[in-house]
């Protein structure tokens, strides 16, 4: 099974050519025809914006020197007529990613949510974040204090500003209200009846 792969939002992807920063673009060691536009970008060149935000509007993506941010993919994705739900899961992970290379601070979790929110407009987007119980026994259903801080720390509002530049405080608010925080393998594989630790896939 493949993950879902959700777009950029196309309000993001011109946030960020209008505010990328030189050291932003020496860290990214880029080279060639990439490294001059890019610093032209940085250097607010009227030409380059306007061409870099003239070919996102034409629905151009990929791996483009003008493309800041690419697909975001939760790690299982549900819908349903009215809402879907992005879900990040960790396993051998300890905290939440909380940064992408050109922005120093975005939520994992926010930019799945925040991706679909644009993918699928009309729904109500919801967002959970799933992690190992400690210890990794069957009756370890409660997440632990650390995960639900690192939940928590993902719809604090300095968060969700500086994940969501591009969002208005309206649409911030709706996303934050989409999350519904933090669970663990052990109480979904209990409340679904699945045995813990899951069982391998066939070969």
């Amino acid at each position: 099974m493949e993950e879902i792969a959700l777009p950029a939002p196309e309000s993001l992807l011109e946030y960020l050519v209008q505010n990328i920063s030189f050291a932003q673009v020496n860290a990214s060691k880029k080279k060639g025809d990439t490294l001059v536009k890019r610093t032209a970008l940085a250097s607010r060149d009227p030409a380059i914006v306007a061409e870099a935000l003239a070919t996102l509007r034409s629905g151009k993506r990929g791996r483009k020197w003008f493309v800041l941010e690419g697909e975001s993919r939760p790690d299982a994705f549900l819908e349903t007529e009215q809402l879907v739900i992005c879900i990040e899961g960790k396993r051998t992970e300890r905290t939440c990613t909380t940064h992408t290379t050109w922005m120093p601070r975005r939520s994992q979790l926010v930019r799945h949510m925040d991706a679909a929110r644009d993918a699928y407009p009309g729904k109500r987007v919801l967002g959970l974040l799933i992690v190992e119980g400690d210890g990794s026994r069957a009756d370890a259903v409660a997440p632990s204090a650390s995960w639900c801080a690192e939940s928590a720390a993902q719809y604090a509002p300095k968060m969700l500003r500086d994940s969501l530049p591009h969002r208005s405080d309206v649409e911030r608010a709706e996303i934050e209200a989409g999350i519904l925080g933090v669970t663990t393998w052990q109480a979904v594989c209990a409340r679904n009846h699945l045995p813990w630790p899951p069982a391998p896939d066939p070969i």
